[in-house]
């Protein structure tokens, strides 16, 4: 259960918090975290949108987890902010994502991946409402993030068939795409194509920061998905590098040009978070005993969110990198809290942190948001030990690689 004078506190904090009021990055913050809970009557929710307004958004299960819906958490409210006709719709990323339509896709293509075979539009929030954008003439598209000025970023259908989708002259699971996706900016609803290297055929734009830079990765369909880790930026295309491997996928942008995501070491058996500025990209690493690490969001003070597993996937930790050092969040929270976080989505540019985590006392996967305590709440005492890592249940892990949604490029059997 949300505490409503908590929620009412966090919420109110987005909006009136100065940059002088939050710890200096010298120092390590504390946090005070708050279970938004699994709001629509399933066993699984994440937040991964903060608006400087008060509000989160996110998706979560609906009661019998058969289907998703896009969600905004208010102060004292959670508001469904259902389909477009199907039985699944997601904010991937700040405040859009995708909605499933009611119609079957004449290609048979599944591209929002749930099994159904429905078309799959791209959706932004507007006054509070999921609004579709336009595709460039295929069937389906997906956006992965907006900026603070409606900008979105994403993928989209041409009619083009790719021939680099098939395998055997036959599509494939899980999507059984044929039509090339390439990687989308719109603007005033209006969609652009962004360009494609050279000898690639399909991308995605995954984040836009309020210069209008995106960043994504490109490929072709099934082989090398995201073999390019790209900067739009002016009109210029610019090459991100690796880290030695063929999957590179970066997930967000700052207004400071600053790139996070996660990206092959060499010999493609595991893959690491990068920071990439100026030119360079540097290994963030992972924490200690973990195989697998990936940047999911990066605020305007360099801070960088998301996850970290180990070699099977069924212990990860959500985590804040600053100054150099990668720290487990669980650490950082009440040793109280009976929440353990899995996943941080997104941390915006006073800290405050949403994803989604494991209620060890009601084995599900709730949403949740950390509070720096500048706010006043107070936290409980902080672990002054390495937090346990908490393993979860194989049906709960297998519910969440399910119910989790892909942002742009999927390597073929990764799990997420």
């Amino acid at each position: 259960m949300i505490s409503n004078k908590l929620l009412l506190c966090a919420l109110a904090a987005l909006v009136i918090a100065p940059y002088s009021t939050v710890v200096a990055l010298g120092q390590q913050p504390a946090y005070d975290v708050i279970n938004l809970g699994t709001p629509l009557g399933g066993s699984f929710a994440i937040s991964a949108g903060i608006s400087p307004l008060g509000y989160l958004g996110g998706y979560a299960n609906v009661t019998g987890d058969a289907s998703q819906h896009a969600v905004l958490w208010y102060i004292n409210k959670t508001k469904d902010l259902g389909t477009l006709g199907g039985p699944n719709s997601a904010l991937l990323n700040q405040f859009s994502g995708f909605s499933e339509t009611a119609t079957k896709d004449p290609l048979g293509q599944d591209w929002c991946e749930t099994g159904t075979g429905l078309t799959c539009l791209p959706i932004t929030v507007k006054n509070g409402h999921a609004v579709s954008l336009p595709l460039l003439g295929g069937n389906n598209g997906a956006a992965s993030g907006n900026n603070d000025l409606g900008q979105v970023a994403g993928s989209a259908q041409t009619k083009t068939l790719d021939p680099s989708c098939l395998v055997g002259g036959e599509p494939v699971s899980p999507t059984f795409q044929t039509q090339e996706a390439v990687p989308v900016v719109w603007t005033n609803g209006r969609a652009r194509q962004l360009p494609l290297p050279s000898g690639d055929s399909e991308g995605s734009a995954n984040a836009i920061n309020n210069l209008g830079q995106a960043t994504g990765s490109t490929g072709d369909c099934i082989t090398t998905p995201a073999s390019h880790a790209l900067l739009w930026k002016n009109g210029k295309t610019i090459d991100l590098g690796n880290l030695g491997g063929v999957y590179n996928n970066p997930f967000a942008i700052n207004d400071l040009t600053q790139v996070t995501g996660t990206s092959d070491l060499v010999g493609d058996l595991a893959s690491h978070a990068f920071l990439w500025q100026d030119g360079v990209m540097k290994d963030l690493g992972t924490l200690p005993g973990d195989y697998y690490s990936a940047g999911f969001s990066i605020n305007n003070r360099g801070q960088v969110v998301g996850q970290s597993c180990d070699a099977t996937f069924s212990t990860c930790r959500g985590f804040l990198w600053q100054n150099g050092k990668m720290t487990d969040l669980n650490t950082l929270i009440p040793a109280t809290s009976p929440l353990y976080i899995y996943l941080a989505a997104t941390i915006d540019d006073v800290g405050v942190i949403v994803g989604y985590a494991y209620d060890q006392t009601a084995n599900s996967s709730p949403a949740f948001v950390a509070i720096p305590t500048w706010t006043g709440l107070g936290a409980s005492t902080v672990r002054s030990e390495a937090a346990p890592k908490v393993p979860l249940p194989e049906a709960v892990r297998a519910q969440i690689q399910q119910n989790m949604k892909k942002r742009a490029a999927r390597r073929i059997g990764q799990q997420q």
